[in-house]
Parts: C-alpha cells; sequence; structure tokens
C-alpha cells in the first residue's frame, strides 16, 4: 500500500511539469487555466499539489478561482519533481508495453526514458525492488486497455467533414499512435483534440477526432500546415475587393482569358511600351470547382503580390503593370499564353514549378527578359540560361554553407550522428556530406543508432563534461524529433553545465510549435533554412493582420507564408525593374521579409578577348542561406 501511494503521488505532483510555460517578468513559469465551475481544491487536486502549495504561488485564488483565470507555477520552485508522463503516453500510444532492461541500466534511467516516476515503474514491477538483472521484463503501463499491438490501417475510407475533422472509430488492435501516423496526424495534435480519451486507457468502440494535416514538403508552394478546402467563387469575389495602383485587373487570374477578349484587353502597342511589363504565369486552375491545396496557396501567393504592388506602385519610379495568366498546369496551355501579343512587351516573367514550362518559357521570350523562377526548387535552368533568376538556394550549394558554418559554429565540439533503425532518414544526404567533411579534416565524430526512442544507455560514454557536445539527428521530422528529443534534454538538463550540450537541425524545424518549439529553444539548437519565420517579428505581424483586413481570412500556416512572399516577390520586382531601367542591371541582393537573396553568376565563366570583360554562360541564382538560433524563453537571433 506504500509504495502504491508514493507512486500515485509522484506521477500526480508531476502533472505540474506537464503544463506549458511562459516567462513572467522574467521568470519561466508553468501555468494552468481554470476550466468552468473547478474548484481549487479540484486543480489542486488534478495538478498533484496541495491547497496551500497552489495559494502560495497564486494568493488570489484564496477567495476562489473564476473561468479562464490563469494560475502559475514558478519552473525552480518544481525543478526536483519528476517529469509528467508525456513519454509513457506516447509509449502506450506506439502499443510499447515492457521493456526489456539493458546491462547498465538502471530503474531511475529505465523511468526517464519513459517520463515516469521510478516509484510508479516500481509499483509496476514489485520484483524490482530486489534488483535489476540484464534481460529483466519490465511493465511500463498498467494492464487495464484493450488496445494491443500497431496494426496497418487506410484511412481513405473516413473524409474530413465541414470542420475539417474525420470522426475515427477505434478497432481492435489499432493503438493511438498506429492511427495518428496513418492519417498523417502528430499524435501530440491528436491527443489535444480529443481531450476525453485517456490516452493510457482507451478501448475498441471509442471516437475519436483526427484533425486533417498536411505533410510539410521541400517544395515551398506545398508546404503548409493546413488541407482545407475553399470555395473558388469566394475567393474570386474577396480578390476583387482590393485596388492596387497598374495592376491590369483585367488579367487577374480570376478573370478568365480568352480570345473573345482580345480587343478590350489588350492593349496598344504604345502604352504597352511606356510601361515596363511583368507577366504572372501561375496554376490558378480557375476550371477547377473547389480549390485544391496547392491551388489555395498559390492564390495566397497572388493575394501577397496585390499587397506588394500596392505599396510599391504608388512609389515614384518607373510605371509598371503586372500582368497575371492561369497556366492551368498545362503545357500547351503555356504555349498558347506565350503566343498572346501582349507577351510581345513583357520585360520580366515569374514562371510556374515545371521544368518543360520554364523551358518553353525561357525560350519563346527575349535573352534580355528576366524568367524568375520561386518555386521549382530543384530546376536547374539557371545553369545555361542567362536571363534565369533562381530564387532558392540549390541544394548542394546549401549544403556546403551550412556545412562551413557548423565547422566553424561547433569547433571544439563532439558531432553526435543520430538514426533509427526503421525510422525516418530524410537529411541522409546532408548528415553523409557532413561526416564527409569531418574525416577531411581529421574531425572525430559519433554515430548512434537506436530502435524504437533514444534512451540513456544508447548515449552512454557520450560526457558533455568531457567534451561539448552537438547532436545531429538524420531528420527532420517531428515524428523523429519526438524519439530523441527526451534522452537529450535529460542529458542537458543533469550537465554540469547545460550549455555543453545542444542540438543542429534543419528547415522543417522552423515549423516547430508548443512542446517542440519549446525544447528546441532550451536546447540552443541552430538550424540552416531558406527562409526566416518569426510570429513575433512586427513586419510579419504587420503584413498578416493586413491581409486578413483585405481578404477575410488568414493566411496558411507554412514556411514560407506564400502571402508574404508574394509581397516579397512583388517588391523585389518592381525594385529590381526599376534600377534594372536606371542602371541596365538587375540589382544582385535584395532583403524581404521572410526573404534574403544574394545573387551570383552561375555556369561557365567566360573571358572577353577584346574587352578584357568577364561574362558567365549561366542565370542569377541565389547564394544566401538564413542561420537561425533558438535562445531559451522562445527568442531567436539569426544572420544571413
Amino acid at each position: 500500500m506504500g509504495t502504491t501511494m508514493c507512486g500515485m503521488a509522484s506521477l500526480a505532483e508531476a502533472a505540474v511539469t506537464d503544463l506549458p510555460f511562459i516567462t513572467v517578468k522574467g521568470e519561466k513559469c508553468y501555468y494552468y487555466d481554470v476550466l468552468p465551475k473547478e474548484s481549487i481544491y479540484q486543480v489542486a487536486n488534478k495538478l498533484g499539489i496541495t491547497r496551500d502549495r497552489l495559494v502560495q504561488f497564486n494568493p488570489s485564488a484564496a477567495d476562489g478561482l473564476k473561468p479562464r483565470m490563469r494560475l502559475f507555477f514558478p519552473v525552480k520552485d518544481f525543478a526536483d519533481q519528476e517529469p509528467g508522463n508525456r513519454k509513457a503516453v506516447y509509449a502506450h500510444a506506439a502499443g510499447i508495453k515492457e521493456h526489456v532492461v539493458k546491462k547498465g541500466e538502471t530503474l531511475y534511467g529505465i523511468a526517464r526514458q519513459y517520463g515516469m516516476s521510478p516509484d510508479l515503474l516500481a509499483h509496476l514491477n514489485p520484483s524490482a525492488a530486489d534488483g535489476l538483472r540484464t534481460g529483466d521484463v519490465l511493465r511500463i503501463t498498467s494492464e487495464d486497455t484493450d488496445s494491443s499491438g500497431d496494426t496497418t490501417y487506410s484511412p481513405a475510407a473516413n473524409t474530413a467533414g465541414a470542420d475539417g475533422i474525420v470522426h475515427h472509430t477505434i478497432q481492435k488492435g489499432e493503438t493511438l499512435f498506429g492511427i495518428a501516423n496513418a492519417y498523417n496526424v502528430p499524435l501530440e495534435t491528436m491527443l489535444e483534440a480529443n481531450p476525453s480519451i485517456d490516452p493510457l486507457k482507451y478501448k475498441p468502440g471509442q471516437i475519436i477526432n483526427i484533425p486533417t494535416a498536411a505533410t510539410p514538403t521541400d517544395d515551398p508552394v506545398a508546404d503548409s500546415a493546413s488541407d482545407d478546402t475553399h470555395n473558388l467563387a469566394a475567393d474570386r469575389e474577396n480578390a476583387t475587393h482590393i485596388e492596387a495602383p497598374e495592376v491590369d485587373t483585367q488579367e487577374m487570374p480570376f478573370t478568365a482569358y480568352t480570345d473573345a477578349d482580345e480587343e478590350t484587353m489588350d492593349q496598344s502597342a504604345q502604352e504597352l511600351s511606356d510601361t515596363l511589363n511583368v507577366a504572372v504565369m501561375l496554376p490558378f486552375m480557375l476550371d477547377e470547382s473547389t480549390m485544391t491545396r496547392t491551388t489555395q496557396l498559390y492564390t495566397e501567393f497572388f493575394k501577397g503580390m496585390l499587397m506588394g504592388a500596392d505599396d510599391m506602385l504608388s512609389k515614384d519610379g518607373a510605371h509598371i503593370r503586372f500582368h497575371f495568366f492561369d497556366t492551368a498546369s498545362s503545357l500547351d496551355t503555356v504555349r498558347s499564353l506565350l503566343q498572346k501579343p501582349v507577351m510581345e512587351e513583357i520585360d520580366l516573367v515569374v514562371a510556374p514549378d515545371n521544368t518543360q514550362q520554364l523551358d518553353a518559357i525561357v525560350e519563346s521570350v527575349e535573352e534580355d527578359v528576366p524568367v524568375l523562377n520561386i518555386f521549382a526548387v530543384k530546376d536547374e535552368s539557371y545553369r545555361s540560361h542567362r536571363n534565369m533568376i533562381q530564387t532558392n538556394i540549390p541544394h548542394d550549394a546549401m549544403y556546403a554553407k551550412a556545412i562551413d558554418m557548423f565547422l566553424e559554429k561547433y569547433s571544439g565540439t563532439l558531432p553526435v550522428f543520430l538514426s533509427r533503425t526503421e525510422g525516418m532518414a530524410d537529411k541522409e544526404s546532408f548528415t553523409s556530406a557532413l561526416k564527409k567533411r569531418l574525416e577531411e579534416e581529421g574531425r572525430d565524430f559519433r554515430e548512434v543508432t537506436f530502435v524504437t526512442s533514444l534512451t540513456d544507455g544508447d548515449l552512454e560514454g557520450i560526457d558533455p563534461a568531457t567534451k561539448p557536445v552537438v547532436f545531429i539527428p538524420n531528420s527532420g521530422s517531428r515524428n523523429e524529433f519526438a524519439k530523441f528529443i527526451g534522452a537529450i534534454k535529460f542529458m542537458h538538463d543533469t550537465a554540469a553545465d547545460p550549455n555543453r550540450v545542444t542540438i543542429f537541425g534543419y528547415p522543417e524545424w522552423v515549423t516547430f510549435r508548443g512542446d517542440s518549439f519549446n525544447d528546441i529553444c532550451d536546447l540552443n539548437a541552430t538550424i540552416y533554412s531558406r527562409f526566416m519565420a518569426s510570429d513575433t517579428d512586427a513586419d510579419t505581424k504587420r503584413l498578416k493582420q493586413r491581409y486578413k483586413d483585405l481578404y477575410g481570412c488568414e493566411m496558411f500556416e507554412a514556411v514560407p507564408a506564400q502571402g508574404i512572399l508574394g509581397y516579397d516577390i512583388a517588391t523585389f520586382i518592381i525594385k529590381g525593374l526599376r534600377e534594372k531601367e536606371e542602371t541596365g542591371v538587375f540589382p544582385p541582393e535584395f532583403d524581404g521579409v521572410q526573404s534574403y537573396w544574394r545573387l551570383g553568376w552561375s555556369g561557365v565563366t567566360e573571358n572577353n578577348e577584346t574587352t578584357g570583360e568577364s561574362t558567365s554562360n549561366g542565370g542569377l541564382v541565389n547564394e544566401a542561406l538564413y542561420f537561425i538560433n533558438y535562445l531559451p524563453g522562445g527568442t531567436m537571433e539569426w544572420k544571413k
């Protein structure tokens, strides 16, 4: 009985450390928002603390609690508490019920691995009181559940309702982890959407809510955190409400461009020649009855361009007109658009994300007309076409810069590469290149491979007191992140100098929110990224609010935010064309809200024996990269 009570108390008290935290007057605090009708005793019991201790940190609570009242608990006052059962939830959700003791493992270390108190683990395994032996099998979850083993499940038969929620009935043998993976939704997100589901005790027949979500990709236009669909007609109507000076509203993608409109839509040659003309050729898919996620993102990009044009065209400078065309994702459509009379006067083209369509555009326009490639990240047309401008730094160049920065920043540090057996290895090309450079320079490094979740035992022999450690995983996914971050956090938190334990990551980490974001901040993580996204940035907040005011909806949560990317591109184009008009040269550098471009010539350099000038047979390509450092407290620093 004594062991049971001790275990239950330890687990309950640990609930405080499961709360989210913020910084209040310079002090880091856990916080809890009181629910309707909750009493002070109910909250204290829920958090596993006494009423007096709750009042100690929140004196106003002595007079009673009110709904939505926020209670604070200083982190330093709970530093000696065991972590909550978050990892135990993940282990149970994944169907992990037992742990086989490895040589050198202790009860305390195993408990930390699964986010449990040693008392609770001892309660579940009474024989552990006599000591652990290699090969012992320990229970890490209670047995009062019908969930067992993971199964392969296809969610195709279930569709989201109008609210974007799929209602899934748990089948025998299914686990929360397996269901979340099947729907491609982070487990944490699914748990938050089902507060009534006990993640440590659920049964077949229970209905859970699945918030639909999209998987981040390497394509900027497809990297969205939402997969909702909107009515195209409504978006067309909203788009007509903005008035952007000198933007040709007749050729916006929300008005079809047909041969019958030629007389009214094509201007005289004299009028066109008096302006600088920009053709934006993107797949707005006007013939679709509903918008796909990709179409929504292109539409948001378009709306962001209108905002940028509105700001820039009101300022003095060359007269510029934008012409928007729907390519319909068709090479034939692109070729047809290129034959229109207006294209003879085009001074710059924003091209679609298709190599064949890019080639058709480059071959059709004059050699001095810049073709801007924003979306085809891996296209290499810029290497052989002098008028191409590639705004995305190529992968090889990005990796080379990231590795140079890594070697400089982490000089004197032990790099430790992490990989999970059967896990994702989407950053293998980068980690392989980094290992090769380390070997070439005679730098020592370690490789750690783990099976399910990284444990303290996996890191045996790695001592930050001897040499500072930087961990480099071979995946940037959030699911993989959750499998190794616990052990790294434990090493960091228990180190004599926590600053000697850090982590290096990837562009996907820019999208992390909640606990994952707090973890990378606590660990002083550094990442490389083509884009800089910060919710606290004043310009970002201003543009997002303006977008909402203009269009009546929020920008999609994505990196890059397509509305802001459109704004940056319009600003870049107008500034660039005006400077080219005055100097004959397109400016090589641009610093936007979330983008930074430092353009350099690519291809083979040739020397002119007559003039002595050097020229390149390739186009301009971005050579800039962001390095972002996350700091404790949720702040970020970056350099370019």
